[in-house]
């Protein structure tokens, strides 16, 4: 019974950690000692598990975000045509800066994938 409890209090600290909560504020929400959820951390098994928590939370909130990106593209759109030219100079800046933010991010990504070609056909080696 005792293993329940305890396996119960650290899925409460992980819950709490990768949801972002300070450690003194996550060991208090899952009943443990300061020292102890320090000690939870340090242990390899624990780390990767909250690793493992926090990727999943980071891929839940981006397929949402995903998921609104078409609605949010339209928004721009149509502020493209408002009344307001204040309101449509923000739409244009916005909308500006991010085609520039993904072009920079694509680059990027492609020049990394190069770089990642070129290591494994030099066999991953350095020189």
């Amino acid at each position: 019974m005792k293993q329940i409890a305890h396996t119960r209090r650290d899925d409460l600290l992980l819950a709490a950690l990768a949801a972002g909560a300070p450690v003194d504020q996550a060991a208090k929400t899952a009943g443990l000692s300061r020292r102890t959820a320090y000690r939870r951390l340090a242990d390899p098994g624990f780390a990767r598990r909250l690793a493992q928590a926090r990727d999943e939370l980071i891929s839940n909130a981006l397929g949402e975000l995903v998921e609104c990106a078409s609605e949010a593209v339209a928004t721009l759109r149509a502020l493209l045509s408002a009344s307001d030219e204040r309101v449509r100079l923000g739409a244009a800046k916005c909308t500006l800066e991010q085609l520039l933010r993904l072009r920079e991010t694509l680059t990027l990504s492609q020049r990394l994938a190069a770089l990642e070609r070129a290591m494994q056909a030099r066999g991953g080696t350095r020189r």
